[in-house]
């Protein structure tokens, strides 16, 4: 198959396939979603179910990130957190 060709035929197919990214204004509503469930389910008698205050001030954090725009790394945080409190993403 000629190199353009093949171009043409990998184009057609990326065209036909939905989109699997989010928009940034998507993301942002998942790291708000989320950190409201860890605020919402971590907390008991002003402590994580963890006890860490780490864990806390990490989660803070990370929905600050998504804020200012840098939803992935904030995202990855939230997720974690939640894993690890049981929550399936």
């Amino acid at each position: 198959m000629k190199p353009v060709t093949l171009v043409l035929a990998a184009m057609v197919l990326m065209v036909g396939m939905p989109a699997i990214a989010q928009t940034p204004a998507e993301d942002l509503a998942r790291c708000e979603r989320y950190y409201a469930m860890y605020e919402r389910y971590s907390n008991t008698g002003g402590e994580s179910r963890q006890g860490s205050v780490a864990s806390a001030l990490e989660v803070r954090t990370a929905v600050e990130d998504c804020r200012r725009g840098n939803t992935q790394a904030g995202l990855a945080v939230l997720e974690r957190r939640l894993r690890s409190l049981g929550y399936k993403l």
